[in-house]
């Protein structure tokens, strides 16, 4: 097998990046001057970027006090017919971009300065494009990431919108001390259980013997994890170049599974949940049917089983950091498993066609 992706180099460098964020002052700064006026973020981002905001929007609602809508830079620019009813004082267009150099992000953020609305970059580099067209900009610390998948970026850019989230309900006094002080507990117990998750996750790889046998891979998720399971889809397309397919567990039933055979893998996502029965229920199921099927399990759950991965639960933030990191080493020692680069050239020309960087 490889092991010599830079992956794994962006992977490990996880925890003091994190951890470097937490202790920022710029969130809570930011959401002292936005948070009271703030009634509703629109987001635009493409690919992880996307997965990273839908993940975090159910709890930048509920926490945050803020209505949320997650859009592609072409659906914001040409159906967003929303953004155009409402109080343009009280509404933040978000753009999030790593590089700060999506063209299609860049044109939505354009647009919506131009329009009149207040808005926020969120990026890694401070003089790109997104941070020059943006009012405010919030910065993602995670420095320069050299690969096709992105990882740190992404862990980075999901940690900033849970600090968004309470800041901004600490602002508007719907987050209490406790309650916030309480978040912010999880999520740092997180950052330190990612080392050991890390190699956890890599010992199991080796003795599934990971990669193998990945011929076509669904990913079934729920709550923030419905976010990971499309960003797990999208992270294992990049890096095996395979057909994936995401859905959230209560909507796999209405067609999906109609697809799954012997050559299928599937990887479900597991919390503590009103879904976690049904989640179950289909692990089970799909054990008699497909080739291969696996649960991160964050449940609380302490038995094991074969295909289940116990991840320590979380419930406030349901274990969406770590959730996160087990989806990246798989997603990287896949395709090192059967002697390919996770970045490898495929189709690579084709952004050049589609013009994704400014």
């Amino acid at each position: 097998m490889m092991n010599k992706s830079i992956m794994w180099d962006y992977i490990a460098e996880e925890p003091e990046i994190l951890a470097k964020l937490m202790d920022a002052q710029e969130i809570r700064e930011f959401a002292g001057r936005v948070g009271k006026d703030t009634e509703a973020i629109y987001f635009v981002a493409h690919g992880s970027s996307y997965n990273a905001a839908l993940a975090v929007s159910d709890f930048l609602s509920a926490y945050g006090g803020v209505r949320v809508y997650v859009y592609t830079p072409a659906n914001f620019r040409h159906n967003a017919y929303a953004l155009q009813r409402e109080e343009k004082k009280s509404v933040l267009v978000a753009a999030i971009s790593q590089t700060g150099t999506s063209s299609g992000v860049v044109e939505a953020l354009c647009e919506a300065r131009r329009d009149g609305f207040c808005t926020l970059g969120i990026t890694d580099v401070p003089d790109s494009p997104v941070a020059r067209e943006s009012e405010y900009t919030l910065l993602l610390g995670c420095e320069r990431e050299d690969s096709n998948a992105k990882t740190k970026g992404y862990s980075a850019t999901l940690l900033v919108l849970l600090l968004l989230a309470v800041h901004l309900g600490y602002e508007k006094q719907i987050v209490s001390d406790e309650k916030k002080a309480a978040v912010l507990q999880e999520i740092g117990e997180q950052i330190r259980e990612i080392p050991d998750l890390s190699e956890q996750m890599k010992n199991w790889c080796t003795e599934s013997n990971f990669g193998d046998a990945l011929k076509e891979v669904y990913v079934l998720g729920y709550g923030m994890n419905f976010g990971t399971a499309m960003e797990g889809q999208l992270k294992l397309m990049e890096t095996m170049c395979i057909p994936s397919m995401f859905n959230d567990i209560g909507e796999f039933s209405h067609g999906m599974h109609r697809a799954i055979t012997k050559r299928s893998s599937v990887l479900l996502l597991q919390t503590r949940s009103s879904l976690a029965e049904l989640a179950e229920k289909t692990f089970h199921y799909l054990k008699r049917i497909a080739g291969h099927v696996w649960m991160l399990d964050a449940s609380g759950k302490t038995d094991e089983e074969e295909g289940r991965i116990l991840i320590k639960a979380y419930p406030l933030t349901q274990s969406l950091l770590l959730m996160t990191l087990a989806i990246q080493v798989l997603s990287v020692f896949a395709p090192e498993q059967v002697g390919k680069d996770p970045n490898r050239d495929a189709n690579d020309s084709f952004t050049e066609v589609a013009h994704t960087r400014m």
